[in-house]
Order: C-alpha cells, then structure tokens, then sequence
C-alpha cells in the first residue's frame, strides 16, 4: 500500500493551524462569526477525515476506511458551503474597508480560495472516480492537505516573504510526486495550481473588474450561494462515485439435480 506514514504528516498539522488561526478564530471563539465557526470547522473535519482516511487504509479490517470514505459526502458538501459563507465575509470587509488585511487583499484572497475550493471538490471526486486504483486514489485524497499549507504559512508567527506559502506547497507537492510515481498525478495538478494562484493573484484578482464582482457579491444574500455551493459539491460527488461500476459476486456453479436410477 503507498503513503503508508502519510497520515503522520496529516496529523503534523494540527499544530500548526491551532498556532496560525489562534489569533483570528481559535483564540477568540465566543466572538467569531458563524462564517468562520462554519469554515474552521469544517476545514478541521476534512483534515482529520484525511487523517483518518490514510491511517485506516492500512488496518486489516477496512471498514473504517470504508466508513471514513463514505463521510466525504457530508465532509465535502459541508465544506464548500461553509467556504461561500467565509467568501463572502472576506468579501464584505473588503467593501466596506473595515479591516485593513481583508481591505488590501480580501478579492485577492477570495479569488485565491474559489480556485483552492473547486480544486479541492475536483480532487476528492477524481479519488471516487479512481478508487480502485490505490495510488491515484490516495493521492488525490492526501493533495487536498497541501491545498490549505498557503493561508496556514501566510498566517504563522515565521519570517516569510510574498507567495512563500505556494511555493512550500509547490515544493512538497513536488515531493510526494518524486516519492510515489504511481500517484504523481495529483500532486503535480496541485503543483501547477500554486503556479496558478501566484499568476492570478498578481493579475485578475488584482483587476478593478474584479474587484467590482467581490463588493457586488458582498451586497447579495449568501445563504442561497452556500446552499449552491453545497448542492453542486454533492452532486458532484455522486455522479463520480458512480463512475465506478459495482463488484460482481463470482458467479455460482449451477445447481444439478441427481437423476433417479
């Protein structure tokens, strides 16, 4: 089985989005907005499924696994809502220049995490779709983990310089693509959207007319753009899992019946 010690990298996360969000949402959870209740914590379910999902992968008994791959259906769903809803959080700031981080880059940021969602939504039913092949499968499951090293590293108390967390996270996915050829796929897709993100962000996110799309959202309700997001998601989701056909059970030899002497 590959990426066997994977998921201790997983799990080597935790500690740093504790330290990275601590001072925007985890030090100040009575305050924070349900937007960022819904995302960190929806974005913490999916890391600990990915976890969970790599660990469970190499017990004897794959029930888990199987259960862990089936919570992906609500994981995902969940998730790509609650990203709308923090989008348009970030949105709002920006309109309204009521925080100076969100009124610099919030449409920046918000371009930067639409691609970072659809990316995410398009990896984890590329691992439905592929689920019979091990190595593709893992991978598309473990490079949605590197997908959330930018907005981490951008937010630790480190030295750091301009798109220092896409280009960590275009190393590493770089990385796991040297370590496990069969599953580089994947992994060089997430490399190449760093590439993507840095290129965008210096242009299109940047562009007056953008920037006009994100303080015009922020007017609009959010609730039915969430629910969208979540319906598409799912949608999604079952139309992947259904790519793979059902296992036949082995056929029976037929049944004969003696015949009378």
């Amino acid at each position: 089985m590959p990426y066997r010690r994977a998921w201790w990298a997983v799990l080597a996360l935790a500690p740093l989005v504790l330290l990275a969000f601590w001072p925007a949402y985890f030090g100040r959870l009575p305050s924070a907005p349900f937007a960022f209740h819904a995302h960190g914590m929806t974005a913490v379910l999916w890391l600990s499924l990915v976890g969970l999902q790599g660990w469970s992968a190499h017990r004897p008994d794959r029930a888990l696994h199987r259960r862990a791959g089936q919570a992906v259906f609500a994981a995902v769903p969940l998730f790509a809502g609650a990203a709308v809803l923090v989008l348009h959080s970030m949105a709002t700031k920006f309109a309204l220049k009521s925080d100076p981080f969100y009124a610099a880059l919030g449409a920046r940021l918000a371009l930067h995490d639409i691609i970072s969602t659809t990316a995410l939504v398009a990896l984890v039913c590329t691992a439905l779709a592929r689920r019979r092949q091990i190595a593709v499968h893992a991978a598309c499951m473990l490079s949605t983990a590197i997908l959330v090293l930018p907005p981490i590293i951008v937010r630790l108390p480190i030295p750091r310089f301009f798109h220092s967390g896409e280009l960590i996270a275009l190393t590493l996915a770089l990385v796991a693509a040297w370590v496990e050829p069969r599953g580089r796929g994947p992994f060089l897709v997430v490399a190449g959207l760093q590439v993507v993100h840095i290129l965008v962000f210096e242009t299109l996110a940047a562009s007056a007319p953008w920037e006009r799309i994100v303080t015009a959202f922020s007017a609009l309700p959010v609730a039915p753009f969430a629910a969208a997001a979540g319906l598409a998601a799912l949608a999604a989701l079952i139309a992947a899992w259904r790519r793979v056909p059902p296992r036949r059970s082995p056929a029976r030899p037929p049944r004969t019946t003696a015949e009378p002497a």
